[in-house]
């Protein structure tokens, strides 16, 4: 089409030709808007859609693709829901670890129930059942007490296994000498070997209830990065990704490593 646009220095100015706009008379005008001589109230009128056009894209967003990317303007409110999707997750897997700790922590304590058997066969021969419970005390107390107040997965590393398991024979070893002190002042007559008879065999239960332990927090730590994995595509945010799956994916992966299990591919 000729002569639709002739542009003018103080605006522009549009022309429809006579074939087109014969039927429309009232169209067949010279249409021309004039920045240099806008009114306050027509430049407040336009600014005042811009602000609303910028203000809707700010707060609505508008996604562009090209190809397979994807780029996203503005959008605080898509912002907002996002975030609210990863706090829910990001609480649900929270309480899920919980109960895996919790989970782990009942087996502890199961696995020095089991080793009772283990731990009454340090006593050597009969005694009476105050002085035998008390012998027996010795031991659960102490695992029971590591169990309770230590971070395991590091105590048992590779790196701190020996030394804290000196650590625990030693505190066995007082605890039995104050016994034999306390059953020496009674006068039922019983008598308990020296803690040198019993030393050699006093690891074999440590060893039992290192190993074992050893293997309940490597599957423990095992099903922590298997569901972080599973859920780790479904947040919405790079940051709740990162704090929420990749790092304690990264740390579990850490304590297996130390406690000497094998990584899950």
């Amino acid at each position: 089409m000729d002569n639709v646009f002739r542009q003018r220095a103080d605006g522009f100015s549009l022309f429809k030709n006579d074939r087109l706009f014969n039927n429309f008379p009232l169209l067949d005008a010279d249409i021309k808007l004039d920045y240099a001589n806008m009114s306050i109230e027509h430049a407040a009128i336009l600014f005042s859609f811009l602000l609303v056009v910028i203000a809707v894209i700010f707060i609505n967003g508008i996604s562009i693709r090209r190809g397979d990317k994807e780029y996203n303007i503005g959008g605080v409110l898509r912002l907002i829901a996002k975030k609210d999707e990863d706090t829910l997750l990001k609480e649900t897997l929270h309480r899920f670890s919980e109960e895996v700790d919790h989970d782990v922590n009942g087996k502890l304590y199961d696995l020095v129930d089991e080793l009772n058997y283990q731990i009454e066969g340090l006593a050597l021969k009969e005694h009476c059942y105050f002085t035998f419970e008390k012998f027996i005390s010795i031991l659960r107390t102490e695992l029971e007490k590591r169990v309770r107040r230590d971070n395991l997965k590091e105590k048992l590393a590779k790196a701190n296994c020996v030394k804290y398991t000196e650590t625990i024979m030693k505190n066995i070893e007082s605890r039995y000498n104050k016994l034999q002190i306390k059953i020496n002042d009674l006068n039922c007559g019983e008598s308990y070997a020296n803690f040198s008879v019993i030393k050699n065999a006093v690891p074999d239960v440590l060893y039992k209830f290192s190993d074992s332990a050893k293997d309940i927090l490597i599957a423990g730590c095992g099903k922590k990065i298997k569901r972080y994995k599973e859920e780790k595509e479904k947040f919405k945010t790079t940051a709740a990704r990162k704090s929420s799956c990749e790092y304690p994916i990264e740390k579990n992966e850490g304590y297996i490593k130390d406690l000497g299990g094998d990584l899950l591919s």
